[in-house]
């Protein structure tokens, strides 16, 4: 009998899906859902058929109730290695184990004045006025924080060219351009990223090779990974493992944060209420001096403002996977070895589950209005097992940035009627979100 395929939206009869999707990524997934359903086939020449999946309930499946039948594909094996970010089984557990004391709620929240000290380094370099792309400058800010913090290592404004630019290039692969064909063409894209991987590992081995060889010290992700090479038992990490998990917090461990922080300072711009309500708060609990740690739950506007930012702008917008056995979803028969794509945006943004969905609205994050919310129609940080491990990490990251930035600065959007959207592992704009500083 026939496989009975998921739906498939309307094609090319020889580009497939592949022109849609290049042209608009965003938008071909709204018009797939349209045409198709919760559940939708995309089809692209020379390349197998990769499902889509809407719904939360799909998602709390994949990641929590079959999570068996779903691994991690081969583009994150590619980009990350043998990092924590795609690494299956034992494995991953035992990486976990090691790294999860690193982010600890109260480790963590130790971490905030070390976020402000570095926020105020690079506010030096900013003059009322003068226009700036978001973006870079976010990446720039959330690198230094990084390396000062969990690296245990200062990276001041204007230093170390060679980290970031590798840092970087990490996201080439996932280029919508790239993504679209198959992995053995070697596009511009691609050759970016390889040449990124390459120097990153370069810049990884200068970091860990820094510290010498004491391994008493583990205040901090070097010194437990240098740890990490000695015991004989299973909490032992190879020379190789040790890289990839140095590669991954690298990308990982900034490039989310900087697009998250990036959009909010977009949608605050163009929303000249919220931005008033949110200097209010700003001035009403911290009076001008630099946050700290317990001024935080204050905060709450500002962390309404992070969570409607993380909702319309989810840094990983889509969360693929790959069938590991033939499975059945909605009816529909999915054959082993076939990506599956959680489309966290299109969740975010259904309006079975939010009021107005394209609206930057922070005030709806009041009254347990979370809790109340269908599971998985918010999953900004994935769920299941493999929720992203450095979610606190960077929640008191972006509301300590916000806070600081937002005492001193307000901003004028300068990017025209529109903001491009521009998918790769994370969300992109097209333009860099150009911002005047306005001094508050």
């Amino acid at each position: 009998m026939d496989r009975r395929l998921p739906p498939s939206p309307a094609k090319d009869p020889i580009l497939q899906h592949a022109l849609r999707f290049v042209c608009s990524p965003f938008g071909f997934v709204e018009d797939a859902v349209r045409e198709c359903g919760d559940v939708y086939r995309f089809e692209l020449p020379g390349v197998d058929d990769t499902i889509t999946l809407v719904h939360p309930d799909q998602f709390r499946r994949v990641l929590v109730t079959d999570v068996e039948s779903f691994g991690k594909t081969e583009d994150f094996r590619r980009a990350f290695g043998e990092g924590v970010l795609s690494v299956e089984g034992e494995q991953w557990r035992r990486q976990r184990r090691i790294l999860q004391p690193l982010f600890d709620r109260e480790r963590i929240g130790g971490y905030a004045d070390v976020m402000v000290e570095c926020t105020e380094r690079r506010l030096e370099r900013w003059s009322a006025g003068e226009s700036l792309k978001m973006e870079p400058e976010m990446k720039a800010l959330t690198l230094e924080i990084l390396l000062a913090t969990l690296f245990g290592r200062e990276l001041r404004p204007g230093e170390g060219s060679e980290l970031r630019e590798a840092a970087e290039g990490l996201n080439d692969w996932f280029a919508p351009t790239s993504w679209i064909l198959p992995a053995w063409v070697p596009t511009p894209a691609r050759r970016r990223f390889r040449r990124s991987v390459a120097r990153l590992r370069r810049e990884v081995r200068e970091l860990l090779a820094e510290g010498g060889t004491d391994a008493s010290d583990t205040l901090d992700l070097l010194s437990r990974l240098r740890k990490a090479r000695e015991p004989e038992d299973d909490r032992r990490l190879t020379r190789r493992e040790i890289e990839d998990q140095l590669i991954t917090m690298v990308f990982a461990g900034h490039e989310t944060t900087a697009s998250t922080l990036s959009f909010a300072w977009y949608l605050l711009a163009t929303h000249p209420e919220a931005e008033a309500r949110f200097h209010a708060e700003l001035d009403s609990v911290l009076g001008g001096r630099p946050p700290t740690r317990e001024d935080l739950p204050e905060l709450e506007y500002t962390r309404r403002v992070l969570e409607e930012t993380l909702r319309l702008y989810p840094p990983v917008h889509t969360i693929p996977r790959l069938t590991l056995t033939d499975v059945e979803i909605d009816g529909y028969d999915v054959p082993a070895s076939r990506e599956v794509h959680l489309s966290v945006i299109h969740a975010h943004r259904d309006d079975r589950f939010y009021d107005d969905p394209l609206q930057f609205r922070p005030e709806r994050w009041v009254d347990g209005f979370e809790e109340e919310l269908h599971d998985f129609a918010y999953a900004p940080f994935g769920g299941g097992r493999r929720t992203c491990i450095g979610r606190e990490f960077a929640l008191l990251e972006a509301q300590v940035v916000l806070a600081t930035i937002g005492q001193r600065y307000a901003f004028d959007w300068e990017g025209g009627a529109e903001l491009g959207l521009n998918p790769r592992v994370t969300i992109r704009s097209e333009n860099g979100i150009p911002l005047r500083i306005r001094a508050r």
